[in-house]
């Protein structure tokens, strides 16, 4: 993780998750992260790292429910608020370290949202998988997916390509082919939602209607984000 515009830029505290939202997440960051949180405590997994933690968009829900956490970032910013931020909301405790680097101790999972489409997957998923295979560990991720039509329109008018312009390989064909050859196995990748999730928050019945979607056949190839599983071998 030491692309550096991609450092210059998250080092800027307007382009990071905006804190508000790490105190009160809005319904559809906490089904999401939900999601991952039921994937580890189905598999007691109970210590994870947090690839590309940010300041604390999953590292945060993952300390209040009791999940230690070991967070990295290529942005020293990013980590030096994350550090904050768990002061704050009084859950430190949980967090074991902050590292621009993936270490080489053992961890049973390797946790993140919206960082696959930062990094080159080929580099860092062999990485993962040679990490987590001294413990048959898994990954659990959350991701845009370019075929959605809202990610190239919402690029192109609200943020900037060159940030952001790997997302091009974050669609299910890409992602199950590179898995696949960074020797992962049981590869799980599930649609979540259609459509945007924020445009539901404030409609149940919708919003079910949209989870739904997300997940039909052929449908899911153009799903809004992805949920990432996969075992390492």
């Amino acid at each position: 993780m030491n692309d550096t515009g991609q450092i210059r830029y998250f080092n800027f505290e307007e382009n990071r998750y905006k804190e508000e939202l790490l105190f009160h997440p809005p319904k559809h960051t906490r089904d999401e992260t939900n999601i991952i949180i039921h994937e580890l405590k189905k598999r007691n997994i109970s210590k994870v790292v947090d690839f590309g933690s940010g300041n604390g968009r999953l590292t945060v829900p993952l300390l209040q429910n009791n999940i230690q956490v070991t967070a990295v970032d290529s942005s020293n910013e990013s980590l030096r608020s994350l550090w904050d931020i768990s002061l704050r909301m009084k859950v430190k405790k949980g967090l074991l370290s902050v590292s621009t680097t993936i270490q080489d101790d053992k961890s049973d999972a390797i946790v993140g949202c919206d960082i696959l489409h930062h990094v080159h997957l080929d580099t860092y998923l062999y990485r993962m998988n040679k990490k987590l295979a001294k413990s048959k560990g898994i990954i659990v991720f959350s991701e845009p997916n370019i075929l959605n039509i809202f990610w190239p329109l919402f690029i192109t008018f609200f943020i900037n390509w060159s940030i952001e312009k790997r997302i091009l390989y974050c669609n299910y064909f890409t992602l199950m082919a590179k898995l696949k050859k960074n020797n992962f196995e049981n590869i799980h990748i599930s649609g979540l939602g259609l459509f945007p999730l924020p445009l539901f928050n404030k409609a149940p019945l919708l919003e079910k209607i949209n989870y739904f979607l997300g997940t039909v056949p052929i449908l899911k190839f153009f799903a809004y984000r992805f949920i990432i599983i996969a075992e390492s071998r």
